[in-house]
């Protein structure tokens, strides 16, 4: 027996009696092929029958150590050996820590990209799915504070002393941000008229119902102005969540927001429009189809609007809302379909749809995007990041109307930071988001094959006393099967319709 052969049947056997092999990948299949995804390297392996064979045992608990070591014996050929040696296949290295970014933590090396404001923590309606409902645990409740501009130009200059030199974003939050539209136009003036060798972009969300004429025109000659717009489909589906705080529905409001909102940018064609569509049950193949047939058939808008769709939180659905559909006679979850399976039926070979007002379209490029961007590398990475977080305090940095400053406007109760009179403190971020992140993270992530790919982040697993271990413990195995199932709908796109991928190529994940 060859030596390299020799080797790699003892390390493989190895890893089975260790069984160390969850970490080391995950086999998946498509309609036509069976891969393995590496950890270590990132690489994503086609398989012949005698290689399907060896990783199939490897993973299955079933197979003894005994029973592993005959198919090596008998499968495992010099050529296989060879390449999972020269490419480096099943050889992940241990999880010990994260990598240490509390090295990188000093006042010097504080370059923010983007500024939340919360503008207020009021809201004109009261959305069904929305995380700021009392009956919702873990986030702020809907209140009356509004930020004032001293406290918002504080945060605006301190930002701007400590911002990335390439571009500074400024955005607006809620509550609803038009309650405090007055603040929101003075944020906006100041920052353009004294910020002016800084590239700068400005973004916010609203539900459209207190947009004017002329507030519309204000944002049309903003620079670089996204709005990302709430709207959930045609009337009688908007209006099953989306109402005002006396129940009362909020489309017609909403919609004629929309109306001189487009009209004001298709003349200036300075700002943006992005919809997000929040999916509520029931979720049926004729709902999603009367949602798509509602965005295409909006005529009226500007060329580059796109649309986004998304699932409520986990949690957020109130029994109401699925009580109210019983008594009109819906069952919330009968005849549900799968939104991917649905989407990938709609899209039918047309690699990237012209019209980009589309349900289906986006859902399939961001998840063939994250598998299309994954990092490579042709030895195993020895470098393992804290999942889906963000460095705190540098990518974003989210101004409470209080004047203290968070980590981001995605997360609920959480330990501040810092405040507008004493800028970031550097050592609740390392105990905080550093140090308690990875004590309470490491054994778990160190066992899971999914750790370079995971996009779980501090939004998901905090609260007032930071990380919350089992919140947290809950979502890893959704990530697992997510990434798996991305990574099977990326290969068999890639062996049905390549033109796809080339086009994602282009497609920034956020």
């Amino acid at each position: 027996m060859e030596k390299p052969k020799t080797e790699e049947i003892e390390r493989l056997v190895e890893i089975k009696k260790r069984q160390d092999f969850k970490r080391q990948g995950i086999p998946f299949d498509t309609k036509y092929n069976s891969y393995f995804y590496d950890t270590g390297t990132g690489k994503v392996i086609m398989l012949d029958e005698e290689s399907k064979k060896i990783i199939k045992a490897l993973f299955d608990m079933n197979v003894s150590v005994e029973e592993f070591t005959h198919i090596l014996l008998t499968e495992l050929t010099d050529d296989i050996a060879q390449f999972i040696k020269s490419e480096n296949i099943l050889c992940n290295p241990p999880v010990e820590h994260f990598l240490p970014l509390g090295e990188y933590m000093t006042e010097e090396n504080i370059k923010c990209e983007q500024l939340i404001i919360e503008l207020t923590g009021a809201c004109n309606l009261r959305c069904k799915y929305c995380i700021y409902n009392d009956y919702y645990e873990g986030n702020r409740a809907f209140n009356t504070d509004n930020i004032d501009f001293e406290t918002a130009k504080k945060g605006m200059d301190y930002v701007y002393q400590h911002r990335n030199p390439e571009h500074l974003s400024i955005t607006f939050y809620g509550g609803e941000p038009l309650v405090n539209y007055d603040v929101m136009k003075q944020c906006m003036d100041y920052s353009l008229e004294n910020f002016k060798d800084c590239k700068l972009s400005f973004s916010f969300t609203t539900n459209l119902t207190l947009m004017t004429k002329e507030r519309a025109e204000y944002f049309a000659k903003i620079p670089n102005l996204s709005i990302l717009v709430s709207i959930d489909g045609p009337e009688e589906i908007h209006n099953m969540a989306r109402v005002y705080r006396n129940n009362m529905p909020t489309f017609e409001d909403a919609f004629n927001g929309l109306r001189v909102l487009a009209e004001a940018i298709k003349k200036n064609h300075n700002a943006s429009l992005i919809f997000n569509c929040v999916l509520m049950p029931p979720y049926t193949k004729e709902k999603f189809e009367k949602i798509n047939t509602f965005f295409e058939s909006l005529d009226f808008l500007p060329e580059n609007t796109k649309i986004q769709a998304t699932y409520p939180s986990p949690g957020s659905i109130p029994e109401s809302y699925c009580r109210d559909l019983e008594n009109i006679g819906i069952n919330p979850y009968e005849n549900s379909i799968d939104w991917i399976e649905w989407a990938k039926e709609k899209s039918g070979s047309n690699p990237i749809l012209e019209n980009r007002r589309n349900l289906y379209s986006t859902v399939l490029e961001s998840s063939l995007a994250r598998i299309h961007n994954r990092t490579l590398y042709d030895k195993p990475m020895g470098i393992y990041f804290q999942n889906g977080c963000c460095m705190p305090g540098q990518r974003r940095l989210y101004l409470c109307t209080d004047g203290t400053y968070k980590i981001c406007e995605r997360i609920g109760s959480s330990p501040s930071i810092g405040n507008v009179e004493e800028g970031i403190n550097l050592e609740l971020i390392r105990k905080y988001y550093l140090e308690d992140y990875e004590e309470a993270s490491i054994e778990d992530c160190s066992k899971c094959w999914a750790i370079h790919l995971c996009d779980v982040c501090f939004a998901s697993c905090y609260n007032e006393n930071g990380i919350d271990k089992e919140a947290k413990r809950l979502l890893c195995g959704e990530v697992r099967s997510r990434f798996k199932r991305w990574l099977s709908e990326y290969y068999e796109t890639l062996e049905c319709n390549p033109q796809r991928i080339e086009e994602i190529s282009h497609i920034k994940v956020v």
